[in-house]
């Protein structure tokens, strides 16, 4: 039955409750509005929604500015033409995005007043008419003038206040989250209910529908107008949603996902105009975008969590890889229709559980090989600790032959001087010649692989590999010599007798691994080659060289640094040849056999 330790649920509640945490933190948020930024480039890019019927834009430019003589207060007669062409023009809906006047200017031209709403008459009376309330002084909606307000109806009036998210970006047109005073509904979802098309104010626009932005100059459709061009407007507008548009550069600007005004190409940032008229075509699209239930979010992003669940490696970041990407198109499908999953989060909290557990291995696995190191420090020598740690060698192996370099040192007239002293004394003398062995051992890349009485067998180029494990060897036994020469020095100050030892060295194939028992086990090497270094070192009783060593190390070392051969021993004429080694750093009466 599948079981998970104590341990590792408690780190998995603990990521869970960290993902809780981040899940509502400001820089989340941040990370979801650039994803959804990125994603809605994308779709208008590679998957845009096009529009049968899309909105139609009359646009009231610097060109109009410069070609009406009158001020814009005074363009009643202007306008009042513009709205009398409409209402022949059969539109479906026309909504106004434009400052009206604020106050009546009979005052200054008689009857200017009655012109335009005549105009405005005409047009209600054609179409279904929206009229939009920009921001004005104070943050509050600019007002229109009492007589055109009763012409408009107050059921008519909308609002073109829009509210940025906290990055500065326009993604809904919900101005009521940043202007609590405004009660008017957005002019996008006013005349999209003119047309049979409902939203929510917290719905978010949808960047990937229609194409650029254009607009038709509003002096253009006042010329078709005055010449009788009726076709033309006609062509342009009939059974269509028309905004009728400030789009002055000096008007209110704001940043978008996407770029959108085609008479603006490069801009970062748009008229307030243009996202009122992407949230209608939203609209007139799929609708506006609804972000999916809460509990799918939580979901989903404990899903993501349980990656902290199983041991890191190239297979759990393949998985992870899979897991961010399937988070990721799913989302981008789901906004395609009309749904916004905040993915970001998810994404996060997915790798915070793949980060979490992955240190939280690594600092498992630390403690593990400290304690290990701290428990088998002396049982085993480094080299052999590296190789375990780091996989090299495996309990369960069943051994690997190798050839190996060993080295074989012992002291000399042992017994006879344990004879002559307490065991205490001797224990001590042991421990101080093994302590200067293992330095010497060590220094040069060997390894020691057991203590044997009053001897030591140490291995070169094993388990670890050394480029020149025979030469190693060599340095290692005059260093040992040298160790021992600065150890009998210590004893004479003491009035104790000096060390003699003696080293044997030689190269050959080991069968090298575990040997024990379940209950307790050690690394060891085994093999002829084992037993021949053995009797080298018993050879030093017979020549006068400290070190014997056989023709293979001397071989690897071209015969040279001073090695002396000193042929077949007379006993074992089929014994392959003797090398005796006076180190030439130790001195004749140093710690030599």
């Amino acid at each position: 039955m599948f079981s998970v330790s104590r341990d590792i649920l408690i780190g998995f509640l603990l990521v869970c409750a960290a993902a809780w945490g981040l899940m509502s933190t400001r820089t989340l948020r941040f990370a979801d509005q650039s994803l959804y930024d990125a994603q809605a480039r994308w779709l208008r890019a590679n998957a845009p929604t096009p529009l049968a019927h899309d909105v139609v834009v009359i646009g009231l430019d610097e060109a109009a500015y410069e070609a009406i003589p009158e001020p814009p207060a005074l363009w009643h007669t202007h306008l009042a033409a513009l709205f009398a062409g409409l209402s022949a023009a059969e539109p479906a809906v026309v909504g106004l995005a434009m400052p009206l006047p604020v106050r009546s200017y009979d005052f200054l031209v008689k009857d200017i007043d009655s012109a335009l709403l005549s105009g405005i008459y005409r047009l209600r009376g054609a179409a279904p008419l929206v009229v939009g309330q920009p921001p004005g002084i104070g943050g509050n909606l600019r007002p229109i003038s009492p007589d055109l307000l009763a012409a408009i109806g107050d059921a008519a009036v909308a609002s073109l206040a829009i509210c940025e998210d906290s990055d500065g970006t326009v993604r809904r047109i919900n101005q009521s989250r940043c202007r609590s005073e405004d009660k008017r509904e957005p002019l996008a979802l006013a005349m999209a209910r003119h047309l049979g098309r409902e939203g929510s104010p917290r719905g978010m626009i949808d960047y990937s529908v229609g194409g650029a932005i254009d607009y038709t100059p509003v002096g253009t459709v006042l010329d078709w107008i005055r010449h009788g061009e009726d076709a033309k407007l006609r062509a342009l507008v009939r059974g269509r949603a028309v905004v009728v548009a400030n789009l002055l550069p000096t008007e209110t600007r704001h940043r978008l996902p996407v770029q959108l005004a085609a008479w603006e190409p490069g801009s970062r940032t748009e008229p307030g105009a243009v996202v009122h008229i992407q949230a209608l075509r939203s609209l007139l699209g799929r609708g506006l975008i609804e972000r999916v239930p809460q509990d799918l979010s939580l979901l989903l992003a404990g899903l993501g969590a349980l990656l902290w669940f199983g041991r890191g490696g190239w297979r759990k970041a393949l998985l992870l890889a899979a897991v961010i990407g399937s988070f990721v198109a799913g989302s981008t499908f789901a906004l395609w229709h009309g749904n916004y999953l905040p993915v970001a989060n998810i994404v996060i909290v997915t790798l915070l559980a793949f980060a979490a557990r992955q240190a939280w291995d690594f600092v498992r696995d630390f403690r593990e090989k400290r304690t290990l190191r701290s428990m088998f420090a002396g049982h085993v020598s480094p080299q052999v600790m590296r190789a375990l740690l780091g996989g090299e060698l495996q309990l369960e192996s069943n051994g690997q032959r190798r050839d190996v370099t060993l080295l074989f040192a012992g002291i000399r007239g042992f017994a006879a001087r344990s004879a002559q002293s307490t065991p205490e004394a001797m224990i001590s003398l042991l421990n101080r010649f093994h302590a200067a062995a293992r330095v010497a051992i060590q220094s040069a890349g060997g390894a020691v692989d057991k203590y044997v009485g009053d001897g030591l067998m140490a291995t070169f180029g094993l388990p670890q590999p050394l480029p020149a494990p025979q030469r190693s060897a060599l340095e290692a036994a005059q260093d040992l010599l040298l160790r021992v020469d600065q150890l009998n020095a210590e004893l004479a100050a003491e009035g104790k007798a000096p060390l003699r030892i003696g080293i044997g060295i030689h190269s050959g194939e080991v069968l090298a691994g575990y040997v024990g028992s379940s209950q307790r086990r050690e690394f060891s090497v085994i093999g002829d080659a084992v037993s021949t270094v053995g009797r080298l070192e018993a050879m030093t009783k017979k020549y006068p060289h400290p070190v014997i060593c056989s023709a293979e190390i001397a071989a690897a070392v071209g015969f040279g640094g001073g090695l002396t051969d000193l042929g077949t021993p007379a006993n074992e004429p089929n014994a392959p040849g003797l090398w005796g080694w006076t180190p030439p750093l130790t001195a004749p009466q140093g710690g030599a056999a």
